[in-house]
């Protein structure tokens, strides 16, 4: 049987690459979660003794999740990640016996009311070659396909119950088209569209807070009108004529929010990229406590910051549909602006976070001639660093908490 689905056109295009892939998937720490009956049905199928071998080392229990993880070593390659960089697990068993995980990236679905829709993770280089080539832009379509029951199970499911309890959710689509409204304008910077997203993000806000929520689609249809309008340009353009755009505030905020991917060799050459240097001083003495407190003081090159801004800057000239296409696929794989707990607004700060940290580190990564490969290579661990790590979904929420009263003014900042 087919079912409806909603994609991006290009999603049919998509195919895994192997062991061609420098940014291979199974080469990054994150969690690798097999269920016990997953568990349990590759070990009834293992039939070499050098499998036996890797299978019986390979996993650490999780009590608290009940689940087995798999053990990364010290380069964090997976157990199963052979020297050809393919997967042994699925040569022994199959791919049909792997892990849900395994199976679905960089594939994530939605059981959508009554209908399908999937998207591709930015986390994988072999999407992110994808989206540097759509140089119109990503554009959804529905088509109908039969759908695997790994593509079902893998699929998180909104049904009119759960939109029953959040009334917001019935216009889901409604907000999908506002991100493609404002994010795909080229009149603008993508920053400036992030800026005139959040407008929109804050109204939405106040109207889901207010009990309004069946005004949105009208609400957004108008706002993806007039920001289209031509006649509107100078108006939108007014609103960041006395913002500060030397990126000096969005450096701060990102090395004191985020001080590093977790990548040694990525966060090594930006760090020396622009002199960053973290220093503890222990001058001030608190007398109740009879002890110095640390302060921590972060500091980095002005001028050579600059100088990255002006190289990225000439990196990107005639490649700004990468970015685009990058952010918005990021944005619909994590189905934002419901991704992380809190608000609209919560969740508009998180999206203006996540473009943030992609800007500051593609600024100071990126040479002025780098190649495509260099930017596919930095997109997939920033992807997989933003869009695929619960404990920095964890961290944001935190974050926010503390940030929500942020106004746009300040979120303008980090993002131009």
């Amino acid at each position: 049987m087919k079912n409806v689905v909603l994609q991006p056109s290009f999603y049919k295009d998509f195919e895994c690459i192997g062991g061609k892939c420098v940014n291979n998937c199974c080469h990054y720490k994150w969690n690798i979660d097999f269920t016990k009956e997953e568990f349990k049905n590759v070990k009834r199928r293992i039939h070499t003794e050098e499998f036996k071998e890797i299978f019986d080392d390979a996993f650490v229990y999780d009590k608290e999740r009940g689940k087995f993880l798999v053990k990364f070593d010290e380069d964090n390659r997976c157990k199963f990640l052979n020297e050809n960089g393919l997967c042994s697990m699925y040569k022994e068993v199959g791919p049909e016996n792997m892990s849900q995980v395994c199976k679905i990236f960089p594939r994530k679905g939605l059981h959508y009311m009554k209908d399908y829709e999937y998207y591709l993770s930015p986390g994988c280089e072999e999407v992110v070659r994808i989206l540097t080539e759509e140089e119109n832009g990503i554009k959804l379509e529905y088509v109908e396909r039969e759908l695997t029951s790994t593509d079902k199970q893998g699929a998180d499911i909104w049904s009119a119950a759960v939109a029953d309890e959040r009334p917001i959710l019935y216009y889901y689509n409604d907000i999908k088209r506002l991100l493609f409204g404002v994010l795909q304008n080229r009149e603008y910077n993508f920053g400036e569209r992030i800026v005139v997203l959040g407008i929109a993000m804050k109204k939405i806000f106040d109207m889901e807070k207010d009990g309004q929520v069946d005004d949105i689609a009208q609400y957004v249809e108008n706002f993806i009108n007039d920001f289209n309008d031509e006649k509107n340009e100078e108006i939108y353009n007014k609103l960041f004529e006395k913002v500060n755009r030397n990126g000096q505030k969005r450096a701060m905020q990102m090395l004191s929010y985020i001080g590093g991917i977790g990548d040694e060799k990525i966060d090594k050459k930006v760090f020396e990229r622009i002199d960053y240097k973290k220093v503890t001083d222990f001058k001030q003495y608190n007398q109740e406590e009879r002890k110095y407190i640390a302060e921590i003081n972060r500091e980095y090159n002005n001028e050579k910051y600059a100088e990255a801004i002006a190289d990225f800057e000439e990196f990107l000239k005639g490649k700004e549909h990468w970015i685009e296409n990058v952010i918005l696929e990021g944005f619909l794989y994590v189905r934002a602006p419901f991704f992380v707990r809190g608000g609209i607004w919560s969740n508009y700060i998180a999206m203006a976070m996540i473009y943030s940290i992609f800007l500051f580190y593609l600024t100071c990564y990126l040479e002025k001639d780098s190649t495509k490969e260099d930017f596919m290579y930095i997109v997939s661990k920033l992807g997989r660093f933003t869009f695929h790590n619960d404990k920095f979904f964890e961290y944001l929420e935190n974050i926010l908490k503390e940030n929500e009263s942020k106004t746009l003014a300040h979120m303008a900042v980090l993002v131009l």
